[in-house]
């Protein structure tokens, strides 16, 4: 083995000069090159020997080495194919770590994952660029794949968004989705300096956990249209979000949240994930009554 003895992270310093790598600005390029606190990543995401996981945005491929030591695989998903010359020298000798350059939001990601983990649970662990969180979180969360706990890291603000409860000004759709899959941990803040090149913001590792306590909606898409309308202008209460989303007259949006034993002035951000997938069932309910009616 070439690399044998060498640490991951020396071998992408050296091979990030050797090739001529620029940061890309728009791709929210900012990589962490310290081999120890990467491997500290690595463990706090709970991966396993066995494990198939999912890495996005692998830059260098210092965390994906790091993961392949505890997992059985991992596939990496990378957009930058100027990565490519470094990361196979990184990764060279790592028999159990696969690279491919795709867009984890353009590609038929279940397919991916079915293709090279037929059947299997596969855990996620990611740097997102910050200005794609919402969107990775929400793809990951919502795109059919069986996919496990997902490690991530993004801005402070942003996990305090995810995190956020009910009546907090930080709550959002984001939270409400998120928390109706998974239960969010805080792991870590990491500041800036630990990054090349440095961001202007504080970071946080969180990872969220699927949850287990049997919450389901009977149509998930219906209530990812619901929670989406009921943050979609957060000044209005939830029945005039109703009315001009589902088309529903004033009366049976106000019937609808009395059915729930909810306040007809109630807006969105009031809601736990709890009332709003009851109300999701509910509604299904009264379009399907509406439909055959």
């Amino acid at each position: 083995m070439q690399n044998q003895g060498i640490s991951p992270g020396l071998r992408a310093r050296v091979a990030l000069e050797k090739h001529g790598f620029s940061f890309t600005h728009s791709l929210g390029q900012n990589f962490i090159l310290d081999d120890g606190f990467l491997d500290g990543i690595a463990a706090e995401s709970g991966v396993g020997e066995g494990e198939a996981v999912l890495e996005i945005g692998p830059g260098p491929g210092i965390l994906t080495s790091c993961l392949a030591a505890r997992c059985r695989k991992v596939l990496a998903l990378e957009i930058d194919r100027k990565l490519e010359p470094v990361l196979s020298e990184v990764l060279e000798g790592v028999d159990n770590a696969e690279v491919v350059f795709t867009d984890v939001m353009k590609c038929d990601l279940p397919a991916l994952l079915e293709e090279r983990f037929p059947g299997e649970t596969v855990q996620v662990v990611a740097n997102l660029p910050y200005y794609i969180t919402a969107d990775v979180i929400e793809r990951l969360l919502t795109c059919g794949a069986n996919i496990g706990n997902i490690t991530v890291m993004v801005q402070k603000e942003a996990a305090e968004r995810i995190g956020a409860q009910t009546g907090n000004k930080n709550y959002c759709a984001l939270a409400m989705l998120t928390q109706y899959y998974c239960e969010v941990e805080e792991l870590m803040d990491v500041p800036p300096e630990r990054f090349m090149p440095p961001p202007h913001v504080m970071s946080r590792l969180i990872r969220l956990n699927r949850r287990t306590d049997g919450l389901r909606a009977r149509d998930e898409k219906l209530l990812l249209r619901l929670i989406r309308s009921a943050f979609r202008m957060r000044r209005k209460t939830l029945v005039n979000n109703l009315t001009g989303d589902f088309g529903l007259s004033r009366e049976d949006a106000e019937g609808l949240l009395r059915s729930q034993n909810l306040d007809a002035r109630i807006r969105g951000e009031a809601m736990s994930v709890e009332q709003v997938t009851l109300l999701s069932d509910a509604l299904g309910e009264l379009l399907q009554a509406r439909a055959h009616g």
